[in-house]
């Protein structure tokens, strides 16, 4: 296969499996010869933060010197992005070749038992896992798709477990309550193996707290085991301190902004120090600085332009949200606001407009480009101005307002098509 008939046979594999079993990658990854054995990994959960964890951590172990895999999901510009080598994405023969390595596999599989299949998730795991362990790697960091303990990525082993944050998404398939989600997500926690947190609403600490007690782990907790001073704002970034057992850290950087990243940056740091020692892999001050001061992050409070000032965040949850309301008051006060927010209609969509709703900022929602799990038009509250498409949206900004901050929310795959289009960058329609 070729890159595009590669991605489209991906895309042609069911989204969702009937149960949670690890039976199907397992067989996939059986005849492939196991790639995810002998591999080291730091593994990464959570409801919120969990990419730009994982983006932060890959750096900073790649300023150490250790070759770095990274494996997340979606992708903002090109399918490539899933899979990356020192934060270089897969080239596209690489990834044809992969998939069709992966695909003769899976076809094997199927001649030996009928109606056998895997859903895109777990074939898109399995070739991350044959390409990381092709490429030789050092480590891996790997992000969960969704929860935990029955996502595709938890067939590993990891030297790490990481969850970032704990919150309301994705009910439909992790329940209604905290402590169902905590549940899954604290499936990533293995027996022996170092957890790292951040800070937990406390139905998952008690999760976790008993994970932790039944597997034998270590666990280190942001805010109780190590802390982060608030951001001092400059530009487009952040410095703040970070201060564990070990001692402070004073005035790291960090390209990022959101009040949020802080935390995330020190499940970070105290991550990557976890793996540097569950590995005797010394890992400096100096390197950790380095990395997270490289740890720009696509589509999370990302400045596109400058004038007129376009922002482009993935908030697409209710706790994501209310991270995202309270970084416009960090940045922008009292300001006048456009805010376009495009949300798919499997999540808390009437909770998430409400909140986007409030505050000194217009609210303009319109359809999610690309994908059948858009919330149509009319079903947005008509308490709130609808477009067709956000081109319209923007060009309505932009008529009436440019001088004013326009910040693009709800969902990443409306982040990806507006960056895509405004950023001038090949486009990649195939989700």
């Amino acid at each position: 296969m070729d890159y595009q008939s590669s991605v489209t046979f991906i895309h042609q594999q069911p989204r969702l499996a009937k149960d949670g079993s690890h039976d199907r990658i397992n067989a996939l990854l059986a005849e492939l010869g196991h790639p995810e054995r002998q591999q080291r990994y730091v593994h990464v959960t959570g409801t919120n933060g969990k990419g730009s964890v994982a983006n932060a951590i890959a750096h900073i172990l790649e300023a150490s010197g250790l070759t770095v895999g990274l494996f997340t999901s979606p992708f903002i510009m090109r399918f490539n992005e899933r899979f990356m080598r020192d934060h270089v994405p897969l080239a596209d023969d690489q990834l044809a070749a992969a998939a069709t390595v992966t695909r003769a596999a899976l076809e094997r599989l199927q001649a030996q038992t009928a109606g056998f299949v895997v859903t895109e998730f777990e074939f898109i795991t399995a070739m991350a896992l044959w390409v990381f362990r092709q490429a030789k790697v050092d480590v891996a960091v790997i992000e969960v798709g969704i929860g935990g303990k029955e996502d595709s990525t938890n067939v590993i082993t990891p030297q790490v477990s990481v969850i970032t944050s704990v919150g309301l998404d994705h009910q439909a398939l992790l329940g209604n309550t905290l402590t169902s989600i905590a549940t899954h997500k604290a499936g990533v926690i293995k027996s022996g193996i170092p957890v790292v947190t951040g800070a937990l609403p406390p139905e998952a600490e008690t999760v976790v707290a008993d994970q932790v007690t039944a597997t034998g782990s270590s666990w280190w907790q942001c805010g109780r085991d190590f802390t982060v001073s608030s951001g001092r704002v400059f530009d487009w970034g952040q410095h703040f301190d970070y201060q564990d057992e070990a001692g402070k850290m004073p005035d790291i950087e960090v390209p990022l902004v959101g009040t949020y990243q802080p935390g995330n940056m020190a499940v970070a740091i105290r991550a990557a120090k976890a793996y540097a020692t569950a590995v005797a892999w010394p890992l400096s001050t100096r390197e950790i600085r380095q990395g997270l001061a490289a740890s720009v992050w696509p589509g999370r409070m990302e400045k596109i332009s400058t004038e007129p000032l376009i922002i482009l965040d993935g908030a697409h949850n209710p706790q994501g949200v209310h991270a995202l309301l309270q970084t416009m008051t960090q940045l922008f006060g009292q300001q006048e606001v456009t805010v376009i927010a495009g949300v798919l209609k499997d999540k808390d969509v009437t909770t998430m407009v409400d909140a986007l709703g409030r505050g000194p900022h217009r609210l303009w929602v319109v359809p999610v480009p690309g994908t059948p799990r858009a919330t149509a038009v009319q079903d947005y509250p008509a308490t709130v101005r609808h477009f067709a498409q956000w081109q319209e949206a923007l060009a309505a900004h932009l008529q009436t307002h440019a001088d004013e901050p326009l910040v693009v929310t709800g969902s990443l795959y409306l982040v990806a098509a507006v960056r895509q289009a405004l950023c001038g960058q090949e486009v990649d329609h195939d989700r």
